[in-house]
């Protein structure tokens, strides 16, 4: 340890990333302290403390926007695209990685065709496709399409993640006369956690702060999401103030922190694993 802290490159090393995490976080801190600054203060003090904390405005922005409406829709479209994302994801990754069959290779270059694809190319597609099935207006409207576009990424994770699992489990597994539907749910899926929450939380992110699919699939207020809240602000005529503007934002970001926290060895070990040959 003390030959690493004499080590000018170490000290260096550490330096440079503490100076990279700080103006990482600089913005996520200035949104929280411009949240908690009184009304009109940072006009006249644009630094990180506050002057004055005012906690009323995160009350006022709750109910006047509407939060617990736009949570819910937010949280029933995000919670349900992850799962469905999952769900298939893992299975189309354990074909690719433990499965033989004609066109393996053809097809998964086919898939991965869906990472070039932009998201904003394919509104107008989409909002035809979800008039024609009367869809408009629905958490299916956006549901669909986010799992078909986390789909790609999601697959291309979690087949070098069971690519990187011992055969001899699948081999153990079929002597005992389990099929490969039970491996995959009994045996494989529970060791790739660490791979699952990485795609959870980039599919998650996603769909839980996209803002361009809402806005052209949602016709009514109450079944917008939290990021279209801001229209809501400029109704309500909250939006006048720099801080009410940030409680929001501190608010809508808030949950999605907190599960990051909560999930960050299992996503680093999932960005990693894959990449590993055991």
């Amino acid at each position: 340890m003390r030959d690493r802290i004499r080590d000018p490159r170490a000290v260096a090393l550490n330096l440079a990333l503490i100076l990279v995490s700080l103006l990482m976080l600089y913005p996520w801190l200035l949104a929280i302290s411009t949240a908690l600054k009184g009304q009109g203060e940072v006009g006249r003090n644009p630094g990180l403390i506050p002057q004055e904390i005012d906690l009323g405005k995160f009350v006022d922005v709750f109910w006047a926007v509407d939060v617990p409406r736009l949570a819910l829709n937010s949280l029933v479209i995000t919670g349900t695209t992850v799962i469905a994302v999952l769900f298939l994801s893992s299975l189309a990754a354990y074909a690719f990685a433990r499965l033989e069959f004609l066109g393996k290779e053809l097809l998964f270059l086919f898939l991965l065709l869906g990472l070039m694809l932009q998201a904003t190319a394919l509104m107008i597609p989409l909002f035809q496709v979800n008039l024609a099935f009367g869809l408009l207006n629905t958490h299916l409207a956006m549901i669909g399409p986010y799992v078909a576009l986390g789909l790609p990424f999601s697959i291309l994770i979690l087949r070098g993640f069971f690519q990187s699992l011992p055969r001899e489990l699948d081999e153990a597994a079929l002597i005992d006369g389990a099929s490969h539907f039970r491996i995959y749910l009994q045996v494989l899926l529970p060791l790739t956690r660490p791979a699952l929450a990485t795609v959870g939380i980039f599919v998650g992110l996603a769909s839980w702060n996209d803002f361009l699919l809402p806005m052209l699939m949602t016709q009514t207020s109450d079944m917008r999401t939290l990021p279209l809240g801001l229209i809501t602000f400029v109704q309500s005529g909250l939006v006048i103030q720099e801080e009410n503007r940030f409680a929001y934002i501190v608010m809508m970001t808030l949950p999605v922190v907190v599960i990051f926290l909560l999930l960050q060895r299992q996503f680093l070990a999932g960005l990693t694993a894959g990449a590993v040959k055991h």
